[in-house]
């Protein structure tokens, strides 16, 4: 590898870090990040990327553990990263998702409920652990 592409590598491992959260601020959506290849390393307080923040919004905060992805701004004095943002997470062999396949689309609770849709054939499944909810004006069922 040319220095030139060292130093361009060794670069972008300070601006787009991998680590794992620490400690999550609900309030905030903020959360803490370590980042074990480099020492340890704490992060101050980063916020959460999100599906939406005006007017349709989206709430998810990472477990302490979790593995994210950080984009890492430099510093004014261009030594280090005091500002990011957690881009999200991802799957892997350790944690890898409930279910794949082209058009499938399924959020997991973590206590075994979840929501899937299947885009194949229009089938929606909800399964809850808990009571269900629905709230609205009118409730139309198969009319």
């Amino acid at each position: 590898m040319a220095t030139d592409d060292r130093q361009l590598f060794s670069a972008l491992r300070r601006i787009i870090r991998v680590g794992n959260v620490s400690s999550v601020n609900p309030e905030a959506m903020t959360c803490r990040v370590v980042f074990r290849d480099m020492d340890n390393t704490v992060s101050d307080e980063l916020p959460l990327l999100n599906t939406g923040s005006l007017y349709c919004k989206e709430y998810w905060l990472p477990a302490v553990n979790e593995q994210v992805v950080c984009l890492m701004l430099p510093n004014s004095g261009g030594t280090g990263n005091s500002e990011g943002i957690v881009l999200g997470s991802f799957f892997n062999e350790a944690d890898p998702p409930v279910k794949t396949g082209i058009g499938i689309r399924r959020i997991d609770f973590g206590d075994g409920s979840y929501v899937e849709h299947d885009s194949n054939n229009g089938n929606l499944t909800i399964k809850t652990t808990g009571t269900i909810t629905i709230k609205g004006t009118t409730v139309k069922i198969n009319e």
